[in-house]
């Protein structure tokens, strides 16, 4: 299985850590640009890229936050740093594992690991923000969460929410 290569992994926590929150839209687009990224898809709330990050699903997705004043506010950017695979559950976790190390020799020990369904380890940037590293079911994508994102990712931990609800089921057991 094709991971982001060691040198792109750092230069994506590079760029994370630079960034001044609040962020909009268009630090999304300057990111992407400077990695020579192109843009996939543009609507209101989000804006999906094309990565030439070498593995076989080279998408990246970034949320905004409408505000009409300011051209919105980057609240999420997801980038796929692996293969995507249906039933490799053995591969993935090795990537995941793999990733993980990575991003914790630049960043140090996680601010927080999730061991639940889908596994997650986030590290707090100096910025405030927050980068993650989550196995899904058939892929593992480096996450950056906006400042406000973060901190209310804290303040749930803080609070012991359970990461793994979802919000609207009935189940979110608070």
């Amino acid at each position: 299985m094709r991971t982001a290569r060691p040198d792109q992994i750092n230069d994506l926590l590079r760029a994370f850590g630079a960034l001044t929150w609040p962020a909009g839209r268009q630090t999304a687009l300057d990111l992407a640009a400077a990695r020579g990224w192109s843009v996939r898809l543009e609507t209101r709330n989000a804006v999906r890229f094309t990565t030439n990050l070498g593995t076989n699903d080279d998408s990246a997705r970034a949320f905004v936050l409408s505000d009409e004043a300011t051209g919105g506010t980057l609240d999420k950017l997801t980038v796929n740093v692996s293969d995507a695979v249906k039933e490799a559950p053995a591969e993935l976790k090795n990537a995941y594992t793999d990733l993980c190390a990575l991003v914790g020799t630049t960043l140090g020990a996680p601010a927080q690991v999730d061991r639940g369904s889908l596994p997650r380890s986030t590290w707090d940037l100096a910025n405030r923000g927050r980068v993650g590293v989550q196995q899904l079911s058939d892929i593992v994508i480096l996450i950056l969460l906006s400042r406000d994102a973060a901190d209310l990712a804290r303040e749930e931990k803080r609070l012991r929410i359970d990461p793994d609800r979802v919000p609207g089921t009935g189940h979110e057991d608070l």
